[in-house]
């Protein structure tokens, strides 16, 4: 029977996964090294505060415009026929412009999603 190198590889994880790092050492040869330093700290990222507040003037202004033209959007909005595409876009575009400014907000102030 051939050992293939992925099957010494996955044969050395199972190994690892056990607690058993010698052996899993012994099966990799001597191509294993010890390691007993700590992993490397990932470099910290810049807080994103230009694209909230670039954002977050689109999303305000975006509603004001909306809530200002009341009479004019309802006109519309409500005509039928194929004109179903500009409340459909606009619920895209307020979702897109909203959502895009809630999560730089939230990486900002150092909220982040678990990995």
């Amino acid at each position: 029977m051939n050992i293939t190198a992925f099957d010494k590889n996955m044969s050395a994880i199972a190994f690892a996964e056990a607690g058993e790092h010698d052996t899993a050492r012994q099966i990799l040869g001597e191509n294993a090294k010890k390691q007993h330093a700590k992993s490397p700290v990932p470099a910290a990222k810049s807080k994103p505060y230009l694209k909230t507040i670039i954002f977050g003037s689109m999303s305000l202004s975006a509603y004001y415009l909306l809530f200002t033209n009341e009479k004019l959007v309802t006109q519309v909005f409500t005509m039928g026929g194929w004109h179903w595409v500009f409340p459909v876009g606009a619920a895209f575009f307020f979702s897109f412009i909203h959502g895009a400014f809630a999560s730089n907000l939230l990486s900002s102030i150092g909220i982040e999603a678990k990995k």
